[in-house]
């Protein structure tokens, strides 16, 4: 459920431009103010299309979903189903509940450091379920996380979603059935005033580490390697990626 300020203001940005849209450009806000003004290219194409009291609600909205956002939550993917992709092409995302089960039966697996994918990652809240699970059970230590969808949106999310709450790992914006890939977002950590803050690298097509883990981990297992392949089972969650 989205929480009501936060509607209030995505329904004043939709007004003129409709949800879709406002969604999309508050995704590229989200990510300039993450990346401390490293993507300002898209950040100015923004501005130019808005008046500066819509920019306003922008920051207002940024700053009210990283709130919410906190503990592992997944606000943006919420608001993407609700308002934006209304289940088209199936984006209907693992229910929250769902996810933490799913990370809980990796059991003590999940440690500090160790990688975990979603080759399919939506929103990105089976890694943020993964990550809370880990976190809980080894003093806040963090996994590294490696995500990949077809849909550009849902690559942004969860960067987003990562960057709130600190994580570590690559987001590959690519088609995961037949290798092809266009993007890369990489999450890196490092200690500021005693703070880990996240910081945002980004390289173009064919510049990833992802392939390659994608590539081992399917010769590791057979298994995953026929489902891919074959399209037949969808393998959300990989542990010891």
């Amino acid at each position: 459920m989205i929480p009501k300020e936060i509607m209030k203001l995505y329904e004043k940005l939709a007004f003129s431009r409709g949800y879709e849209e406002a969604f999309r450009d508050f995704l590229d806000v989200c990510l300039y103010y993450l990346s401390v003004g490293m993507l300002a290219e898209d950040y100015r194409r923004v501005e130019k299309r808005y008046k500066p009291y819509e920019m306003e609600l922008f920051v207002q909205m940024f700053y009210r979903v990283s709130e919410y956002s906190e503990g592992f939550c997944d606000v943006l993917g919420d608001m993407f189903m609700e308002c934006v992709s209304h289940g088209n092409n199936g984006q209907f995302f693992t229910p929250i509940h769902v996810a933490d089960l799913m990370a809980c039966m990796g059991g003590n697996r999940l440690k500090p450091k160790q990688s975990v994918c979603d080759s399919c990652c939506g929103s990105g809240r089976m890694l943020l379920s993964a990550v809370k699970k880990c976190a809980e059970e080894n003093d806040g230590g963090r996994l590294f996380c490696y995500g990949s969808d077809i849909d550009l949106i849902c690559v942004k999310m969860t960067v987003v979603n990562l960057m709130m709450n600190s994580v570590p790992g690559e987001v590959a914006w690519m088609n995961t059935l037949t290798m092809q890939h266009w993007r890369s977002y990489h999450i890196d950590l490092q200690l500021i005033a005693g703070v880990w803050l996240p910081i945002l690298k980004i390289t173009e097509a064919g510049d990833t580490s992802f392939i390659r883990k994608l590539e081992n981990a399917m010769e590791d297992n057979s298994e995953l390697k026929r489902s891919i392949q074959s399209n037949a089972r969808a393998t959300q969650l990989t542990f010891d990626f």
